[in-house]
């Protein structure tokens, strides 16, 4: 009995003692950069909660590829990057988010709180080191001072360790075939689907087209009704 409650406390202890590291990203598509981040966050914590982020966006320019497409880039990359490391993907766990609000909001709290709740609930602390390479004025932006409290944020330049690497870069890389820049900095998985990458990247294209295209002819119809109210008010 006295070893069973030994056990109880020490099981206890280290679940309070347990570092988790949490990595945020659209992931469209991964790249070595995020992977390296993930690496990172791995060597400092024991486990790493892995976030794809505008789970309800796809079709777009920022966001060509949808959710299921990129989850499952994500994880075999993963599993690719992290093969030779024993127990290591089983350090690792991945969900989905979709947004809160629009991507110029920079001070919307409840995107915080929905952030820090996930993380929470998926991995059972109230604090963790959050892994990011964008504005630290902005990230800490979404945080409540009392969140802000339970968060050590780990800031990491993208100029200084990738040249600048970034999602849209390697998108430009797929449309324009430059399969070299590609290799360079993407994991397999990413390379392999170049051909289903680009197509679903020239679809989000026409479709941006397409949006530009039926708002310029609302504009023309605006700009005509405004002058016809202009030249005849008496008739509208």
């Amino acid at each position: 009995m006295i070893k069973l409650v030994k056990q109880i406390k020490m099981h206890r202890k280290v679940r309070i003692m347990k570092k988790v590291g949490v990595f945020l990203s659209r992931m469209q598509p991964i790249h070595n950069a995020h992977l390296w981040m993930i690496e990172n966050a791995l060597k400092e914590n024991d486990e790493v909660l892995v976030i794809i982020g505008s789970a309800d966006k796809c079709g777009n320019e920022r966001n060509p590829f949808h959710i299921e497409l990129r989850k499952e880039i994500v994880d075999k990359a993963i599993s690719e990057y992290f093969r030779d490391k024993i127990f290591v993907k089983d350090r690792i766990k991945i969900i989905t988010l979709v947004d809160w609000s629009s991507e110029e909001n920079n001070d919307d709290k409840e995107w915080g709180r929905l952030i820090y709740y996930n993380v929470v609930g998926n991995m059972g602390v109230k604090e963790f080191s959050y892994y990011c390479s964008e504005e630290p004025k902005k990230i800490k932006g979404w945080f409540e001072d009392e969140l802000i409290e339970r968060i050590n944020f780990r800031f990491f330049s993208r100029d200084n360790e990738f040249n600048g690497l970034s999602a849209t870069k390697i998108r430009e890389a797929i449309l324009n075939e430059n399969d070299e820049y590609v290799k360079k900095y993407c994991p397999k998985e990413v390379v392999n689907r170049m051909p289903d990458l680009e197509r679903l990247i020239k679809y989000s294209i026409r479709n941006v087209i397409k949006l530009l295209h039926n708002l310029s002819r609302y504009d023309i119809i605006y700009t005509s009704l405004r002058d016809r109210l202009k030249k005849n008010p008496e008739r509208f």
